[in-house]
């Protein structure tokens, strides 16, 4: 029964082309029995395969009282094979509390920050994991539990950087199994017997009860399911890389430099970025997306442009479908806040994040209207005087241009941030009209309001982007010469 055991660990790693006869394998080992029977079923393969590599790999979370036992009993297997080990060792529950993560996941970065430095020391092509078909099955349960699409029935994936998973076409009985009729020893990990654990009371409760009273081949059926998952997944992925840049502007979008979506810093094994102190290295703050041609595609597709971008402009790793929702749904002038200092605006039909926190400083300056005017490294101004003959038709439903009797304005301009008490009155008003009012009506962001620029003359106001001109400085029948400005984005 062994041996159908092994051919069946074999015939899964060719089927899926997992790795090679010659492959240089990194094998990550607890002590525990999965990781244990994978170490044995290598040394079967190696049999075969002999000029197969392996070395293995230990970390020390330091978390529990039997952690020195699990790293001498890894260390005696490698002895007792022959085999090459790494050991690493880490302070988990310090590194949680410092950057203020739960303790499974401050292990996780660190184990694979252990194994991306092992694996590049060892030269090692992959690195493997003893993740079996129950796992693979607790992990979807757990996900369809939390609220998951496609991309989180994917489960465990079968292969994820260099790391790769060839426990996957086995069911923890069959491990189980191996272990028992070739006698071999491995280390209890007590903290997997702890139901008040989700994923350990679905292992320990839910499963065997599908499995008795609703399917005995439940685990291999969602195993099957985040197979599928997996495959139908990455189409789909491939057709958002496609559209990106159809709907985005600015740094990794269609005008953007070389930066490649999401997760493009990420190490060649680890899944994730390493740790969230790392938050921030990735973001493209200049990044925005294109509202109106996304409500034009397949909601699938859509969804996921606006989770890509969520991780790309936010941060955010993995943003849920109720985050993705309210997104999707914004209209002109609103917002969606995450966080105390994260915020995107629905501006123009193009969505952008707008920093707060931090009170941008006012500023002023003359403008003689022939040079350009650069602000937050959001926008460009620049002027233009033409005569009212050369002009044509005013294009006055375009926000971004803005018409003055040139002859009626005091050169230098002054350009400044917009003060308290500032009014004007605009065009086709009888009365002067507080700014702040103006803004709020036409629902220009409050994060938007202080970083528009006022253009002044005479000290008097002539045009707030996003405003009408002042009546006073419109142009009329008798205008003799235009004196135009316009707004880009950088």
């Amino acid at each position: 029964m062994t041996d159908q055991i092994f051919r069946k660990f074999k015939k899964f790693i060719e089927a899926n082309s997992l790795f090679g006869s010659q492959s240089r394998l990194l094998v990550a080992v607890s002590g525990g029995q999965d990781s244990v029977a994978l170490v044995h079923l290598l040394l079967e393969l190696k049999r075969e395969w002999p000029e197969l590599d392996v070395a293995l790999a230990h970390f020390n979370h330091q978390l529990r009282k039997s952690a020195e036992a699990d790293e001498r009993f890894v260390r005696q297997l490698a002895r007792r094979h022959r085999l090459k080990i790494f050991v690493g060792r880490a302070r988990v529950r310090e590194y949680a509390r410092r950057h203020r993560l739960n303790l499974e996941e401050a292990g996780r970065l660190k184990r694979y920050e252990f194994l991306e430095k092992a694996a590049e020391k060892w030269g090692a092509e992959m690195v493997l994991t003893a993740h079996t078909m129950n796992d693979q099955a607790e992990t979807v349960l757990m996900k369809i539990f939390r609220g998951t699409g496609i991309e989180g029935l994917q489960g465990v994936r079968l292969r994820a950087g260099r790391v790769v998973r060839p426990l996957l076409g086995l069911k923890r009985s069959e491990i189980e199994q191996y272990l028992r009729q070739n006698n071999i020893k491995f280390r209890v990990d007590e903290t997997n017997l702890d139901t008040s654990m989700l994923r350990n009371k679905i292992r320990q409760e839910l499963v065997p009860r599908l499995e008795k009273e609703f399917d005995p081949e439940v685990v291999a059926h969602l195993g099957q399911l985040a197979l599928i998952a997996q495959d139908e997944n990455e189409a789909l992925a491939e057709l958002v890389e496609g559209m990106w840049p159809v709907v985005t502007r600015g740094c990794c979008g269609k005008h953007g430099g070389g930066e490649e979506g999401v997760g493009h810093n990420q190490s060649p094994i680890l899944e994730k970025k390493v740790g969230r102190e790392k938050e921030g290295r990735s973001l493209s703050p200049n990044l925005e997306l294109d509202m109106k041609t996304l409500k034009e595609m397949p909601v699938a597709v859509a969804r996921r442009l606006v989770r890509k971008f969520l991780h790309l402009a936010l941060g955010l790793e993995s943003p849920n479908f109720e985050q993705t929702e309210v997104v999707l749904k914004l209209g002109e002038g609103q917002k969606f806040s995450w966080g105390k200092d994260k915020v995107l605006v629905n501006e123009g039909g193009w969505l952008k994040r707008v920093e707060i926190g931090r009170k941008k400083e006012g500023f002023s300056f003359l403008w003689d209207g022939r040079q350009k005017i650069r602000l937050y490294e959001r926008w460009e101004f620049w002027g233009s005087k033409v005569s009212a003959g050369e002009l044509g038709q005013p294009e006055y439903d375009d926000i971004n241009i803005c018409y003055l009797d040139a002859d009626k304005l005091s050169f230098p301009l002054e350009v400044r941030s917009r003060k308290p008490g500032d009014k004007y009155r605009p065009l086709g008003m009888s009365g002067e009209k507080k700014l702040k009012d103006l803004l709020r009506e036409r629902k220009i962001p409050g994060e938007v309001r202080d970083l528009l620029p006022v253009f002044v003359s005479g000290g008097k106001i002539v045009w707030v982007p996003g405003l009408p001109v002042a009546d006073e400085f419109k142009i009329t029948p008798s205008t003799q010469n235009i004196f135009l400005i316009k707004r880009g984005r950088l």
